[in-house]
């Protein structure tokens, strides 16, 4: 006990040079800082319970306990990290964006295009989507290869094309049409087809048929008779006109029996 009242004159001293520097510290100006401080923390104070912010302190503290509050941290980060970067510029770009995307959906609206949906969702279920942008692929790829040479060339082509089709209309092609359909219906087409290569291989044969019998007039014309037994007798005794008699006959025979081979 003794040794406690002891040691009570010094706690006092102690406690004495510590108001002393206290109040050797506390000038006027720190003084008026404190007082304001106080005065706002009162004044911060009243202000939350007159708003009934107590009653969002449980709100908070869930928030606080969940991690929502760590996320509402991060999101108000991103935001002025977000307001930080966009410049007046990019502030006008998102503008004029949204307004083009806003005018866009009121057009869309006011031309009925959502009763096309369900069109434009088979096409995509069926895949004709794709074959669309593959043909517009390849209508692009042929523009690009177009050049005015080649743009020359088509258009003189269709030109020389639609004027040989005038021509075909004028010269009375559409009758020739009717004949090879008639043809065509009769079967005598495919006859003809059939005959044709052979006829065409035997045009040689023809043509010295024709070129012999152009001959054979001349000849005739140049070399009259005066008629008579005696003259007969001298054609019928020469050898030539005995092997041309011989060839008109075997001619007649094997035309008569291909004809009668005919149904």
């Amino acid at each position: 006990m003794n040794a406690e009242a002891k040691h009570i004159p010094g706690a006092l001293e102690e406690l004495e040079g510590v108001a002393t520097a206290a109040r050797d510290a506390m000038t006027e100006d720190i003084i008026g800082r404190v007082a304001d401080s106080a005065a706002g923390a009162m004044d911060l104070v009243d202000k939350i319970n007159r708003s009934g912010l107590g009653n969002a302190i449980p709100m908070l503290a869930q928030m606080v306990e969940n991690g929502d509050m760590q996320r509402l941290v991060n999101l108000a980060r991103i935001y002025g990290s977000a307001e930080d970067a966009l410049t007046e510029d990019m502030v006008g770009r998102i503008a004029d964006a949204a307004g083009g995307g806003l005018s866009l959906l009121d057009q869309i609206n006011r031309s009925g295009l959502e009763k096309a949906l369900p069109t434009l969702t088979r096409l995509v279920a069926d895949g004709d989507i794709e074959r669309l942008a593959q043909l517009a692929r390849v209508y692009g790829a042929v523009q690009d290869a177009l050049s005015e040479e080649i743009i020359g060339r088509l258009a003189e082509a269709a030109s020389e094309g639609l004027s040989l089709l005038d021509r075909l209309n004028r010269g009375g092609a559409g009758r020739l049409v009717e004949m090879l359909a008639k043809l065509e219906a009769s079967g005598s087409l495919a006859r003809v087809a059939a005959l044709l290569p052979t006829f065409v291989d035997r045009l040689d044969m023809v043509g010295g048929l024709l070129e012999a019998m152009e001959s054979a007039a001349k000849q005739a014309e140049a070399e009259r008779t005066a008629g008579g037994i005696v003259s007969m007798y001298k054609m019928m005794t020469d050898p030539r006109t005995q092997e041309t008699l011989r060839f008109m006959l075997a001619l007649g025979q094997h035309m008569h029996e291909s004809y009668a081979r005919r149904p």
